[in-house]
């Protein structure tokens, strides 16, 4: 009996820490889930304007079991001036009936004036706010925030949705940085604020994302078009696929050639006043497209494959000149190389590694492979 009760009692002692493990849960339909949110610089001083989006539920799935809800918007949105994200969220609950739930949030967008003023203040949000899903995407707007948040796609229900599932495409083009809100946040703090963001342009029906905004001690400094970043891209060893198009001497139409296997290697040459690194890319396509007179024979493969490896290294070169001087900023990776892989060397370096770094020769030696030319007739 005694060893009853001993055991009765160590199991309500197990039940009262189990139940007190919901002691803040909240009722799923006491929230709002938030897709979207958009952070823009305020007419106020020092002040944002941030947005949040929420989907309508009882519109997506139709109340009282009648689809679509009776037609209307699908999305719900809110947006507040504040002095932080935050707070801006704390100040929707005088406004809102449910409490805003950020578990759900797949896209976070930061206008272009909001992003030159600085995301410190972005980045402390996401570190302390451990409802954000670290799987989401950030991006920088070229223009406002809030007129992505407006865009009204017809394929798509949510915007969110559209939105982040654009980027199950990079591994067809590869001309935009693919980095999810994680991945942001370990090369932000890694850096000192210093990371490549995917730039999005909004139209009125669709958005666009391609080209990288460039974060410089956590403010935007500039961007790049989609081509320096497909270059910056196979420096990184993140280029899965995409096509590369060139024109032969004499021939109007282009040849079109799909990359189907790549792999880049980064290695220290030299190491001087200033390093020398060298870029081993290693490529193996298919031509997709000629001029129909074309004739592909082995003499012409070897030729198309010095014209791919020479392409490749000029998009390469371009959008690393202009990370080295315009930008003058390293988000290549090569001083976390030598970090990692030349500590002596690094140490030698890394004080002045932000002055070193527009100086640093970089070379580039492509190694291409035509593996098929599609069918013959």
């Amino acid at each position: 009996m005694k060893l009853r009760k001993i055991i009765l009692a160590g199991l309500l002692s197990i039940a009262i820490f189990v139940v007190s493990g919901c002691w803040d849960m909240v009722d799923i339909d006491r929230r709002f889930f938030v897709g979207n949110i958009g952070i823009d610089k305020a007419a106020v001083d020092d002040k944002l304007k941030v947005e949040f989006t929420m989907p309508i539920v009882r519109k997506i799935s139709g109340e009282g079991g009648q689809g679509g809800g009776g037609g209307g918007s699908t999305i719900a949105s809110v947006s507040t001036v504040a002095d932080s994200i935050h707070a801006a969220a704390r100040q929707m609950s005088h406004r809102l009936s449910r409490r805003l739930f950020f578990e759900h949030t797949r896209v976070i967008l930061i206008g272009e004036e909001a992003a030159r003023d600085g995301i410190e203040g972005v980045v402390n949000f996401l570190s302390r706010n451990t409802e954000v899903n670290r799987r989401g995407r950030i991006m920088v707007v070229k223009g406002k925030a809030e007129d992505a948040l407006k865009v009204k796609n017809e394929y798509e229900t949510l915007l969110a949705m559209y939105i982040a599932n654009i980027f199950e495409n990079w591994t067809f083009c590869s001309k935009f940085i693919e980095i999810t809100i994680d991945d942001f946040m370990k090369s932000a703090y890694s850096t000192q604020g210093n990371v490549l963001l995917p730039r999005l342009t909004p139209g009125k029906i669709d958005v666009s994302i391609g080209g990288a905004a460039v974060i410089k001690n956590y403010k935007l400094v500039g961007w790049l078009d989609e081509n320096e970043t497909l270059g910056v891209n196979f420096v990184l060893g993140k280029v899965r696929g995409g096509d590369l198009t060139f024109k032969q001497q004499g021939e109007d139409y282009p040849v079109v050639m799909s990359i189907v296997q790549i792999s880049t290697k980064t290695e220290l040459v030299e190491a001087g006043t200033y390093p020398k690194f060298k870029i081993s890319p290693r490529i193996v396509a298919d031509i997709v497209e000629t001029p129909v007179d074309m004739k592909i024979d082995a003499s012409m493969i070897k030729s198309l494959e010095k014209d791919l490896e020479e392409k490749v290294n000029q998009i390469i070169l371009k959008g690393v000149k202009k990370l080295q001087k315009e930008f003058q900023v390293d988000v290549l990776g090569f001083g976390e190389y030598l970090y990692k892989y030349r500590p002596g060397i690094w140490e030698y370096y890394r004080e002045d590694w932000e002055n070193i770094f527009p100086h640093v020769e970089v070379i580039v030696d492509t190694k291409a492979t035509i593996r098929g030319i599609g069918a013959s007739l």
